[in-house]
């Protein structure tokens, strides 16, 4: 053996180069494939992170109302934010033959959590008291409010209602029922007619 290597010590030495040389190139190149495979691990995941995060972005952007009373199919809707009570309405089916279709205000913007309660006729009459003109069916949040829907509220017109629009956009959000009198013209008295016709905040 030793002879076969001294005669051919060249050849030799060149095999074991290319060994050598050989065994360099894949330890060289073997950590970068494991590199490349952490970037794309780290890719994936970022990827599935951010579909996460806007799936959970979409779901607390849901909004939904519940609609009860005469229409044809009481229900909780899912809506975005920007319909009537008209539009809502239609999406339960419509009312029924008993509705009490006054004593509903489709023109009042439909906000989320908001309950929409359709009177059957006559049953308003049984009450003590008669709902003032104009009066809304479920409660007016009213920092969400335009100044038209302001002057829906029993004892609101439009100069109130526009002071209460201008107050909010001065001040911020009302925290609370009784912030409503420091609006010049609104007192205790008025503050406690409102308190079951809007919603703070």
């Amino acid at each position: 053996m030793k002879d076969f290597i001294s005669k051919n010590w060249l050849i030799c030495t060149i095999i074991f180069g290319v060994i050598l040389f050989s065994g360099w190139t894949w330890f060289q190149q073997h950590p970068k494939q494991e590199a490349n495979n952490f970037v794309k691990l780290n890719d994936t995941q970022e990827i599935d992170t951010s579909i996460a995060a806007k799936q959970e972005s979409s779901m607390s952007n849901q909004q939904f109302v519940d609609v009860k009373g005469e229409v044809k199919h009481p229900d909780i809707y899912e809506i975005s934010g920007e319909e009537r009570v008209k539009e809502v309405i239609a999406l339960a089916g419509g009312f029924t033959d008993e509705a009490d279709t006054s004593a509903v205000n489709l023109a009042q913007k439909v906000t989320d959590e908001m309950v929409i309660i359709v009177p059957e006729i006559g049953s308003s009459s049984n009450n003590n008291t008669a709902e003032p003109e104009g009066e809304t069916t479920s409660p007016l949040r009213i920092n969400q409010a335009t100044i038209e829907e302001l002057q829906t509220l029993p004892g609101i017109g439009a100069v109130k209602a526009e002071a209460i629009y201008q107050y909010k956009q001065e001040n911020g959000p009302f925290q609370r029922l009784e912030d409503l009198q420091s609006i010049t013209g609104i007192g205790s008295k008025t503050v406690e007619k409102l308190e079951p016709y809007i919603q703070v905040p």
